[in-house]
């Protein structure tokens, strides 16, 4: 059965934006970390600190703030959406691109 867009538009756009994050966060890492050429050790001895963190962590202020707009279910859905979006977009990096690119998963802190 497909949802009409007045039906469920949180999960819509939670679903919506998950996707398009995930996908466009990951085309970024990858990008910066191999085209650059650089590892993520040398990446962290240039970059600010803020760019250091995994992007799953900038989900974290993201998800306190859903409660306060959860009246609002495209805004509500297209913030958890983000959220939802960097943090698979950080598993799918660590767990699946960099095992296969450079052969550990490259956790670190920060």
């Amino acid at each position: 059965m497909r949802l009409k867009l007045g039906e469920h538009p949180r999960r819509q756009f939670a679903a919506f934006w998950t996707i398009g994050v995930t996908v466009l966060v990951e085309l970024i890492t990858v990008a910066v970390r191999f085209g650059a050429g650089m590892s993520a050790a040398e990446f962290n001895k240039k970059a600010p600190l803020l760019l250091q963190f995994h992007h799953s962590f900038w989900s974290i202020p993201l998800l306190l703030l859903l409660p306060l707009t959860w009246r609002w279910p495209r805004f509500s859905g297209a913030l958890l959406g983000i959220a939802m979006g960097l943090i698979l977009s950080d598993a799918i990096h660590h767990l699946l691109v960099l095992p296969i690119t450079v052969g550990n998963t490259g956790w670190h802190w920060p």
